[in-house]
């Protein structure tokens, strides 16, 4: 059983160079590819069917991040509240879970989370994906940390995976919104893969 978020960054990077390569085969959507992280998460980095979710649903009640209240007052007056609905896209939890990530046990799926993994991909018509976008996501993460450590008292791991395998380069992340993201990352202790169809970092915190 996984216990830790060592550990389940350790799955991570065991399985990573299978990741890479299937990833640089299939030319797919962001979902596709969270699936095949998933996938190999079960198969190479041998963690439990019933530790990890898919796209979970999570309830931070009684927000006091800032960045999670600004994306609070975003929404219409009318659906504005105290708490939060985050859905990461691959979620570590803890054996206590009891195999029960549903929207309505959102206490739990929060309080026994070990490790949040969210995931971007170069999917898009002509376009890339940039430095905003994955900015805000990390942001999302370190928030969902720091709500985490307020409320139960215990630092949960973070982490980035970038998949930006689209085979026109103008289609890629441009080099200094990369730069400037494994930075960020660093700074804020968020782990960081990232890979295209010739490279590779992996930069954990």
């Amino acid at each position: 059983m996984m216990q830790s978020p060592e550990e389940a960054r350790q799955a991570i990077s065991q399985c990573y160079d299978a990741i890479i390569k299937e990833c640089r085969l299939i030319l797919a959507s962001e979902l596709h590819y969270q699936a095949m992280i998933y996938y190999h998460l079960r198969q190479t980095g041998q963690i439990s069917f019933n530790q990890l979710g898919m796209n979970v649903k999570t309830t931070i009640t009684e927000v006091q991040n800032d960045f999670f209240h600004q994306r609070i007052l975003l929404k219409n007056e009318n659906y504005q509240s105290s708490g939060l609905e985050i859905i990461p896209d691959i979620t570590f939890f803890s054996e206590r879970i009891n195999h029960d990530w549903r929207r309505r046990n959102f206490e739990n799926t929060l309080k026994e989370t070990i490790y949040s993994l969210e995931v971007k991909a170069s999917e898009r018509h002509k376009s890339r994906l940039r430095q905003l976008e994955i900015q805000t996501d990390i942001q999302k993460l370190i928030a969902q940390r720091q709500e985490t450590q307020r409320l139960y008292h215990k630092r949960i791991g973070v982490g980035m995976f970038i998949i930006d395998v689209a085979p026109d380069p103008i289609e890629r992340m441009k080099e200094s919104a990369l730069a400037y993201i494994v930075e960020f990352a660093k700074l804020n202790e968020v782990d960081i893969w990232y890979f295209n169809q010739d490279s590779r970092i992996e930069a954990l915190a």
